[in-house]
């Protein structure tokens, strides 16, 4: 003969069966929040080291070819649009300045600022108020004229 139990002790199993569902609607919105911002803050740090390198390769070419007869500015940006291929670059988010007399002379600087704005993955930012629908993200590069 089989025995049922104790009746007293499936009510509390009941009640605890609540309880965890409680428990696991309380936690789940946090638990969602963070993972969502760990791939947000994940996919923003990559774009940010893209746009580095983007703008490090520009400078770069513009710092070496300055000097010839054939160098011009679009050059440069299209060497920062092709060391970024994983970001949607276009020439006009690279932007190529010289420091000290503003002309790439031996002893300035290439600076090179791109500039990249995306719309956020998960979107979950944006529903949050006060937070911009997308994401503005910079990078810098810099490297001396002449070589």
């Amino acid at each position: 003969m089989k025995t049922l139990g104790n009746p007293e002790r499936r009510k509390r199993r009941a009640r605890e069966a609540g309880a965890v569902a409680v428990e696991f609607a309380l936690v789940l919105p946090i638990f969602l929040a963070l993972v969502l911002g760990i791939a947000e803050f994940g996919r923003a740090f990559n774009t940010q080291v893209s746009l580095t390198e983007a703008g490090r390769e520009a400078a770069r070419y513009a710092a070496i070819h300055c000097a010839e007869s054939t160098y011009s500015a679009a050059n440069a940006q299209a060497a920062g649009v092709a060391a970024a291929p994983s970001v949607s670059l276009s020439s006009a988010d690279i932007g190529i300045s010289y420091s000290g007399t503003g002309t790439c002379s031996p002893g300035n600087n290439a600076v090179v600022t791109v500039s990249y704005t995306t719309p956020w993955m998960t979107g979950f930012p944006a529903l949050i108020p006060g937070m911009p629908a997308s994401l503005t993200i910079q990078g810098k590069g810099v490297m001396r004229c002449g070589g």
